[in-house]
Protein backbone atom coordinates (compact mmCIF):
# COMPACT_ATOMS: atom_id res chain seq x y z
CA UNK A 1 0.00 0.00 0.00
CA UNK A 2 2.71 2.44 0.93
CA UNK A 3 4.57 1.66 -2.42
CA UNK A 4 0.99 2.31 -4.26
CA UNK A 5 1.10 5.80 -2.67
CA UNK A 6 5.12 6.73 -3.16
CA UNK A 7 4.37 6.13 -6.63
CA UNK A 8 1.51 8.14 -7.52
CA UNK A 9 3.53 10.92 -5.36
CA UNK A 10 6.37 10.82 -7.55
CA UNK A 11 4.52 10.47 -10.59
CA UNK A 12 2.29 13.60 -9.21
CA UNK A 13 5.84 15.48 -8.89
CA UNK A 14 7.15 14.40 -12.06
CA UNK A 15 3.59 15.67 -13.98
CA UNK A 16 3.91 19.09 -12.05
CA UNK A 17 7.05 19.59 -12.85
CA UNK A 18 6.95 18.81 -16.16
CA UNK A 19 3.68 21.09 -16.42
CA UNK A 20 5.57 23.74 -14.94
CA UNK A 21 8.85 23.85 -17.10
CA UNK A 22 6.56 23.12 -20.24
CA UNK A 23 7.26 26.38 -22.58
CA UNK A 24 4.36 27.89 -23.80
CA UNK A 25 3.35 30.30 -26.97
CA UNK A 26 2.79 34.03 -26.30
CA UNK A 27 -0.42 33.23 -23.50
CA UNK A 28 -3.19 35.49 -23.04
CA UNK A 29 -3.22 36.61 -19.08
CA UNK A 30 -6.51 34.41 -18.58
CA UNK A 31 -4.22 31.52 -19.75
CA UNK A 32 -1.95 32.69 -17.77
CA UNK A 33 -4.54 32.43 -14.74
CA UNK A 34 -5.87 29.00 -15.82
CA UNK A 35 -2.06 27.66 -15.60
CA UNK A 36 -1.09 29.24 -12.93
CA UNK A 37 -4.32 27.83 -11.09
CA UNK A 38 -3.88 24.39 -12.45
CA UNK A 39 -0.26 24.72 -10.80
CA UNK A 40 -1.69 25.45 -7.84
CA UNK A 41 -4.10 22.69 -8.04
CA UNK A 42 -0.99 19.93 -8.60
CA UNK A 43 0.95 21.50 -5.85
CA UNK A 44 -2.25 20.45 -3.59
CA UNK A 45 -2.54 17.19 -5.17
CA UNK A 46 1.03 16.72 -4.28
CA UNK A 47 1.12 18.20 -0.74
CA UNK A 48 -1.98 15.74 -0.24
CA UNK A 49 -0.33 12.57 -1.46
CA UNK A 50 3.37 13.80 0.62
CA UNK A 51 0.51 13.71 3.56
CA UNK A 52 -0.73 10.16 2.53
CA UNK A 53 2.49 8.57 2.23
CA UNK A 54 3.88 10.42 5.83
CA UNK A 55 0.59 8.71 7.38
CA UNK A 56 1.71 5.72 5.69
CA UNK A 57 4.79 5.46 6.64
CA UNK A 58 4.15 6.41 10.29
CA UNK A 59 1.19 2.81 9.90
CA UNK A 60 3.80 1.06 8.49
CA UNK A 61 6.17 2.10 11.23
CA UNK A 62 3.94 1.71 14.25
CA UNK A 63 2.56 -2.21 12.63
CA UNK A 64 6.60 -3.01 12.60
CA UNK A 65 7.14 -1.94 16.09
CA UNK A 66 3.88 -3.94 17.08
CA UNK A 67 4.88 -7.28 14.66
CA UNK A 68 8.22 -6.80 16.96
CA UNK A 69 6.77 -6.41 20.08
CA UNK A 70 4.40 -9.28 19.28
CA UNK A 71 7.38 -11.42 17.95
CA UNK A 72 9.38 -11.03 21.07
CA UNK A 73 6.18 -11.81 23.23
CA UNK A 74 6.09 -14.97 21.36
CA UNK A 75 9.63 -16.20 21.38
CA UNK A 76 9.19 -15.22 25.28
CA UNK A 77 6.10 -17.82 25.76
CA UNK A 78 7.63 -20.39 23.40
CA UNK A 79 10.47 -20.64 25.51
CA UNK A 80 8.45 -20.49 28.83
CA UNK A 81 5.98 -23.08 27.25
CA UNK A 82 9.58 -25.02 26.45
CA UNK A 83 10.44 -24.87 30.55
CA UNK A 84 6.82 -26.10 31.32
CA UNK A 85 7.31 -28.85 29.30
CA UNK A 86 10.87 -30.03 30.64
CA UNK A 87 9.58 -29.64 34.11
CA UNK A 88 6.75 -31.92 33.31
CA UNK A 89 9.03 -34.21 31.57
CA UNK A 90 11.29 -34.46 34.81
CA UNK A 91 8.26 -34.58 36.90
CA UNK A 92 6.69 -37.70 34.45
CA UNK A 93 10.48 -39.51 34.62
CA UNK A 94 10.70 -39.09 38.43
CA UNK A 95 7.55 -40.63 38.92
CA UNK A 96 7.63 -42.96 36.21
CA UNK A 97 11.22 -44.12 37.74
CA UNK A 98 9.58 -44.55 41.22
CA UNK A 99 6.68 -46.57 40.38
CA UNK A 100 9.56 -48.74 38.98
CA UNK A 101 11.41 -48.53 42.24
CA UNK A 102 8.31 -49.35 43.95
CA UNK A 103 7.30 -52.06 41.77
CA UNK A 104 11.15 -53.32 42.28
CA UNK A 105 10.85 -53.68 45.81
CA UNK A 106 7.34 -55.42 45.84
CA UNK A 107 8.43 -57.91 43.28
CA UNK A 108 11.87 -58.29 45.74
CA UNK A 109 9.50 -58.58 48.45
CA UNK A 110 7.38 -61.53 47.16
CA UNK A 111 10.20 -63.22 46.30
CA UNK A 112 11.92 -63.12 49.69
CA UNK A 113 8.22 -63.81 50.90
CA UNK A 114 8.17 -66.85 48.94
CA UNK A 115 11.48 -68.16 49.71
CA UNK A 116 10.60 -67.77 53.44
CA UNK A 117 7.44 -69.64 52.42
CA UNK A 118 9.11 -72.22 50.68
CA UNK A 119 12.16 -72.64 53.38
CA UNK A 120 9.19 -73.49 56.12
CA UNK A 121 7.96 -76.23 54.13
CA UNK A 122 9.97 -79.41 54.37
Amino acid sequence: MLDTHLSRLEELRRYAEEYANAQMAATSPAQLLNRRAFLDRLDTAVAQQRQTVDSNREKVEAERARLILASRDKAVLEQLAASYRAREKVLVDRRDQREMDDLGARRSRLARAEDTDSGDTP
